[in-house]
């Protein structure tokens, strides 16, 4: 698997924490869903 890094601002950060969201995942799955989507 690859690394890289994202900027969010403050109020994301904080949002991904309080609703304890594994960005990571996050950020797959909708990267599979638009991959999908242009298939």
């Amino acid at each position: 698997m690859r690394r890289k890094n994202i900027t969010i601002r403050e109020d994301q950060a904080e949002w991904i924490e309080e609703n304890h969201l594994n960005l990571s995942s996050f950020v797959r799955g909708q990267l599979d869903e638009l991959i999908e989507e242009r298939s």
